[in-house]
């Protein structure tokens, strides 16, 4: 059964545009994946299409209400619901990999305004995640981030999945970064592309490669490595 993603959000155009350019489109394409943009004001309390409500015990901005949230999620199925919240678990390309692996059903709840009634967090989100320690104005682009990084490692979706395989962070590469890339021309601003990469000695480019990410983290991001 191909993995279904269901975003619940008050700007479903907003997703839905989303579903015309990369990994979204090739997955559809290719009928590897099915996707939803669950409008919440489709379920608001009232004729208004109110979804949110004042914070009790004061304070700036609005609170998404509990009963929407509750029956946009509940109105689909789903075996996960994820929220994207400052209180996630930070999101890693790990856990995309996981996700990707388990082909499940996924919906995501995109927050809004000040945030959401956390008695639908504690009873119906299955998984809180956070893209890193700064606030957005909505999930929307979160949830599409990490949607994104699921497809394309669902084989299929990617024209090659060896692409996949050597990006940052990939087991391939050991959690590490990338190697450095080039292309033409050869030589730019005096600046030649590295002899090996033009040995055709592919042993050696692989070493060189495996030195150069290990050298890169080290420089650029030691909480990475092992050691």
């Amino acid at each position: 059964m191909k993995p279904r993603f269901q975003f619940v959000t008050v700007h479903p155009e907003f997703i839905e545009s989303y579903f015309k350019f990369g990994v979204f489109q090739a997955a559809l394409k290719k009928d590897l994946a099915h996707f939803k943009a669950i409008d919440l004001r489709d379920y608001a309390v009232d004729k208004h299409g109110s979804v949110d409500d004042h914070p009790y015990g004061g304070g700036d901005g609005m609170v998404l209400r509990p009963e929407p949230l509750r029956d946009a999620v509940s109105a689909f199925p789903t075996v996960r619901v994820i929220a994207l919240t400052p209180t996630g678990t930070p999101w890693s390309q790990k856990e995309a990999l996981k996700f990707a692996s388990e082909g499940e059903s996924l919906t995501f709840v995109c927050g809004r305004f000040g945030g959401m009634d956390q008695r639908f967090v504690d009873k119906y989100v299955t998984d809180e995640f956070s893209l890193g320690d700064y606030i957005l104005s909505g999930g929307e682009l979160a949830a599409l981030s990490m949607v994104d990084s699921i497809l394309r490692l669902i084989p299929g979706v990617l024209g090659n999945l060896e692409s996949a395989q050597q990006d940052s962070f990939s087991e391939s590469l050991g959690g590490m970064l990338e190697y450095p890339l080039y292309t033409r021309p050869q030589i730019f601003e005096d600046i030649e592309v590295p002899g090996v990469l033009l040995s055709g000695n592919h042993e050696k480019i692989a070493e060189w490669r495996g030195h150069q990410s290990e050298v890169r983290t080290r420089l650029k991001r030691p909480d990475l490595l092992k050691d």
